[in-house]
């Protein structure tokens, strides 16, 4: 796959209405066409939305001919799937059995310990990694900071794709101390790194 391009627009796509990513098939229960038409829809925005995508692909996989059907639209776009997506939600299923709350619809929460998706690895490495942090603001505004400022995040000003939703984690506990949301930042981190290739972002030691 030639993911070699010039950076993406710097949008934020919040969360897809009404999907709880927290369930291990988000998509189990949309019909292939549909789904399948999603997955175009969703390879063709700048940036693209990988992660719907890549979910859908290992829905569609599961169900034969449309897994084909999927992989081809991915090839024509000319984008690779994030192959670790669904180890990696594992590995965090595993890291956080009973604090994982997935997302609060009334916006409560005491800080976002965060996954955000990039890519501009040599063919060597990765196609893509990911970049964890932590903020008490919105998700999207420490997003467009990542994207916008050079100083803010180690490469997402030009490598930055999007948000990780499946592997990002609302922590509803307000007020929250910062050294406890670096501890939570430090638990994602080294847990995505027994899966994905790159990782960066800071660890409390």
């Amino acid at each position: 796959m030639n993911n070699d391009h010039q950076p993406y627009h710097a949008v934020y796509a919040g969360p897809y209405p009404g999907l709880d990513y927290r369930v291990a098939r988000p998509f189990e229960r949309w019909q292939a066409p549909h789904l399948l038409r999603s997955v175009q829809d969703w390879l063709s925005q700048n940036p693209p939305r990988l992660e719907l995508a890549s979910l859908a692909l290992e829905e569609l996989r599961r169900r034969g001919r449309p897994g084909l059907q999927a992989e081809m639209i991915f090839a024509d776009s000319g984008l690779s799937p994030i192959t670790w997506l669904e180890e990696a939600r594992q590995a965090l299923a595993a890291a956080f059995p009973k604090t994982w709350d997935g997302w609060d619809k009334r916006g409560r929460k005491g800080g976002t310990v965060y996954a955000i998706l990039r890519d501009g690895y040599t063919a060597q490495n990765a196609v893509y990694g990911v970049y964890v942090g932590s903020t008490k603001r919105s998700l999207e505004q420490r997003f467009m900071e990542h994207r916008q400022s050079s100083k803010s995040g180690r490469g997402l000003q030009a490598h930055g794709i999007e948000p990780l939703f499946s592997l990002s984690l609302p922590l509803r506990q307000a007020p929250m101390a910062r050294a406890n949301l670096r501890a939570w930042e430090t638990r994602l981190h080294q847990a995505l790194e027994t899966v994905v290739p790159r990782v960066s972002g800071d660890v409390t030691v």
